[in-house]
């Protein structure tokens, strides 16, 4: 059994002191003999919904989250093997370690003690002791914002108080760059956690159909083929067919159907093995079952990730396609957190997409413009007097190689064409907040959060080299082993 009441309202406004009993909590139960399929419905029922607190016999026992309950669901045959069994079944194979903290917890203490868990886990909920033997869940999402609050609160109190407490308020400016730094971080995770809960989705939903579609395919030639042959058969013994059967065979012109139909089948095929590897992409990009550390092929990653960027890459209306030149060294396998690394070859090869489509853009722009001053002149406008600037123009294109670094490290450099930067945009690539972009076209976090991963999650080095009219070269080392995390210094130290 369950309860209807499953959440009690926030309280606001938060203050500097604020606990976690302010802050809306959470308390939808499930008896660990109920069914599997019952916390689906619970799911469903409740969007915002973070995870089930599942008990015995009244007691507690553990919480089993939405990220995870999904992510076990979407997998082959885990529907079938779980939906119907008891509850306690699936949770020994999601069973995590649980951060447990008491509703008298400040919401600053509980939110270092987040980020303070490993990185597989730091999206999960946050187990609150109301009482002795009550609990409830607290949603890390939530946390952000009630973080963001006191963020508005501690800034407020340094700007009132700067005049008679300057100590006070020198801490308070630490304390912001720490804020700060907290808020990528979490941003980060919603991202990743937002991305696989999507991949999840398309897996589960995408996967059954095309296997229906894909397993039926080698049947229907099968009986396509059995039906020409029973045709040759008839044409044999039946030289000389009846006047409605040789019309019928006319009109829906039976020669060509029978000539059409098995390259219409190897059509399907070729489709839903596209279908099927655009999926296999998507999950290798998340890597939804590796978020700790692995031993992977960096080849791999940047491969699907540049799958999942075709459609940016191939040419459009006014706009070149970007040609992609791979350069691969031999390498041994990279320890690292395979999901994170395919973030941040995703957001530099984005940058570059970006770069030279806006570059390709204003060439096009300003080739119209010498054109039309050209014919204003009454000057011959053809091809065959195409200005120097046409003759000499580059096709855009992103170089990437891989090599390895005194057999300790590897680096990979992400190049390309485009029209570069100045000195003063690329000493602030990698702070927060900081885009060139367009005003909803950019956050300012991708290159922050490259960073951080690069940096701080694997202890290498993330560096940008460029010049306007040059274009621009990403290079990033990490080791192929690595260090215990004690040896990694954050980057806001």
């Amino acid at each position: 059994m369950y309860e209807n009441d499953g959440l009690s309202p926030l309280k606001s406004p938060l203050g500097l002191g604020s606990t976690l009993q302010e802050l809306t909590l959470y308390d939808y139960l499930l008896e660990s003999e109920c069914p599997g399929d019952e916390v689906a419905k619970l799911f469903q029922a409740n969007p915002l919904l973070p995870g089930i607190i599942i008990t015995q016999q009244g007691k507690f026992t553990g919480m089993i989250s939405r990220r995870r309950y999904f992510e076990h669901m979407s997998r082959p045959y885990s529907l079938e093997l779980f939906s119907q069994q008891p509850l306690f079944i699936l949770y020994r194979f999601t069973k995590t370690d649980m951060l447990v903290l008491d509703r008298e917890t400040s919401i600053m203490t509980a939110v270092r003690q987040s980020l303070e868990r490993s990185p597989e886990l730091i999206h999960e909920p946050i187990v609150v002791q109301v009482e002795p033997e009550t609990y409830k869940l607290l949603d890390v999402h939530q946390l952000l914002l009630s973080q963001l609050q006191i963020h508005e609160l501690s800034t407020v109190a340094m700007r009132e108080s700067q005049a008679q407490l300057r100590h006070q308020a020198q801490q308070l400016e630490l304390a912001l760059l720490e804020l700060q730094r907290t808020q990528t971080q979490l941003i980060q995770t919603e991202k990743m956690s937002s991305l696989g809960q999507l991949v999840a989705g398309v897996a589960h939903e995408i996967n059954n159909p095309i296997g229906f579609i894909y397993s039926n395919l080698h049947h229907a030639k099968e009986y396509t083929q059995a039906l020409r042959r029973m045709l040759d058969i008839y044409r044999q013994h039946c030289p000389e067919p009846i006047a409605a059967i040789e019309a019928e065979a006319e009109k829906i012109e039976l020669d060509y159907l029978l000539e059409d139909l098995p390259k219409v089948l190897n059509s399907m095929q070729q489709g839903a093995e596209r279908v099927r590897d655009i999926v296999l992409s998507l999950r290798n990009f998340c890597r939804l079952d590796e978020a700790q550390m692995k031993q992977v092929n960096i080849h791999d990653g940047i491969n699907n990730t540049i799958m999942l960027l075709q459609s940016q890459l191939k040419g459009k209306p006014g706009q070149e396609a970007i040609a992609i030149h791979k350069e691969y060294s031999d390498l041994p396998l990279v320890q690292c957190y395979p999901g994170q690394l395919n973030q941040v070859f995703m957001n530099i090869l984005v940058n570059a997409i970006y770069a030279l489509v806006e570059s390709n853009q204003h060439q096009n722009a300003d080739k119209k413009s010498h054109k039309k001053s050209s014919c204003e002149q009454k000057q011959p406008c053809t091809n065959s007097q195409s200005s120097p600037s046409n003759s000499t123009r580059l096709i855009p294109a992103i170089r990437i190689r891989t090599e390895l670094i005194e057999t300790k490290k590897v680096r990979i450099k992400i190049s390309d064409n485009g029209p570069g930067m100045t000195e003063d945009v690329r000493k602030r690539l990698f702070d927060p907040f900081f885009t060139t972009k367009p005003v909803g076209q950019g956050t300012g976090l991708g290159l922050s959060i490259s960073y951080e991963i690069v940096v701080n999650q694997h202890g290498g080095e993330l560096k940008c080299f460029s010049e306007p009219g040059k274009g621009t070269e990403f290079a990033i080392e990490i080791p192929l082993q690595q260090s215990p995390p004690a040896q990694i210094l954050p980057r806001f130290a």
